[in-house]
């Protein structure tokens, strides 16, 4: 790692990501680590995660580290007691600097949350909710095996409004077996009509190893959309929500003016971000690294570093950091739960520059490239970039390049081109 990498953005805030891994019932597309839990495992888990934060908060030296944005994701995080969210709150406080104004959003999802416990979690510290809700149709909630009906679904934004939630965001799912537009538009202005300040239109994509791929494989799915179908949907999506004040900021997410999804958009940027639980991934100081998926091995690990702690007289939450030999125990716990750890080399960093913002409807900017790594774009990727100029797909423009909708329909293709060869 070069001196310009480690320093690209050490010392500035990080995004906090935690995940909680429990749901009632894993859905039939989720291809996400994730499943049923009992209360047993998840109180042992919940304490395995503060350890692995106050772990983690120790070993980066005197200063806790700022944290500009949490995201709370799963799983279905909003399962969690409101004491538990609230004791978790207070581990990640102790832990990091949370400034003033941090954007703090829990994954929720519809059937497991009512008022009191929505007021709970608001008071708590969250200040903005991703809500699952998919569809507005109950038929095709059944199909994707969700747990909340449509109504269950409109009553969930109801009391999340009435719990003093200003910032709510909605998840919905396009492309779906049987689905034709105009039951696609039906869920949207549905969504629309419950006035959130962001909504997420994904199309579906049928992941190896789901129910639903392996019904899809046995033939026993509706007809799936096909791929003009698929994009004219995404193009009715733009139009639809764009003539009702939803801008759109990335390929997949639309937002009112001043509620883009702060922590999104950070990976979005390369913004540094700290992942905790299973399945975790962090980047930070131009080091990526995942934990382990192995609910057995992480449990094991992170059990047995707060028993060892204790039995030392040491207590976790104390404002003392770990110098000498238990700076090192620590450190190699937290080696021990991360399955990949990699330095990016300078051509992988400045790839994910370009596809990564590239998603943004902003997409890149030279002078920012320029700024990090020394070399203006047309140098590193001139050939890419008149390539897709010429055939329409890229645009450049005030000093920033950005696809065009006609490359945004092809984006996956456009963004693997900017891959370059060690």
């Amino acid at each position: 790692m070069n001196d310009r990498a480690a320093g690209e953005f050490t010392g500035s805030p990080v995004s906090l990501y935690l995940h909680l891994p429990f749901c009632v019932r894993k859905c039939r597309y989720c291809d996400f680590l994730s499943g049923p839990y009992d209360a047993a495992l998840r109180r042992r888990y919940l304490r395995a995660l503060e350890t692995e934060i106050r772990l983690s908060a120790e070993t980066f030296g005197n200063e806790r580290l700022s944290a500009d944005t949490v995201f709370l994701g799963g799983g279905t995080p909003s399962l969690l007691d409101a004491d538990e969210l609230a004791h978790l709150m207070a581990v990640l406080s102790e832990s990091f600097r949370i400034l003033l104004g941090a954007e703090i959003t829990m994954e929720c999802n519809p059937g497991t949350v009512g008022r009191e416990k929505l007021l709970a979690f608001r008071e708590a510290g969250i200040n903005r909710l991703s809500i699952g809700v998919q569809s507005f149709r109950d038929e095709e909630l059944k199909l994707l095996g969700r747990i909340h009906t449509a109504e269950e679904a409109r009553q969930c934004v109801l009391d999340a409004r009435w719990a003093g939630f200003d910032n709510i965001s909605l998840d919905l799912i396009s492309a779906l077996p049987g689905q034709n537009i105009g039951q696609w538009m039906e869920s949207l202005r549905e969504a629309v009509a419950l006035a959130p300040e962001h909504i997420s239109a994904y199309s579906l994509i049928l992941e190896d190893g789901t129910p639903l791929k392996e019904a899809a494989l046995e033939g026993k799915l509706p007809r799936l959309p096909d791929e003009d179908e698929d994009r004219k949907m995404y193009h009715e999506t733009r139009s639809f929500l764009a003539e009702h004040g939803y801008h759109r900021y990335e390929i997949s997410n639309y937002a009112k003016k001043g509620f883009e999804s702060r922590h999104n958009s950070g990976y979005w940027t390369g913004h540094p971000y700290l992942g905790f639980g299973i399945g975790a991934a962090s980047f930070y100081a131009g080091c990526r690294w995942s934990h382990t998926r192995s609910m057995t091995s992480y449990l094991q690990a992170l059990e047995s570093a707060g028993a060892s702690a204790k039995s030392d007289g040491e207590s976790l939450s104390s404002a003392e950091k770990a110098t000498g030999h238990r700076y090192q125990e620590y450190a190699e716990v937290l080696e021990s739960i991360y399955e990949e750890k990699e330095i990016l080399s300078e051509k992988d960093r400045m790839a994910e520059f370009m596809f990564l913002g590239l998603r943004r409807m902003q997409g890149v900017s030279e002078a920012e490239f320029l700024r990090r790594f020394g070399r203006t774009m047309e140098e590193v990727y001139g050939p890419v970039l008149n390539r897709y100029q010429e055939l329409h797909m890229l645009q450049r423009e005030g000093g920033r390049i950005f696809l065009t909708e006609r490359g945004i329909d092809v984006s996956n293709a456009v963004m693997a081109d900017f891959l370059l060869d060690e």
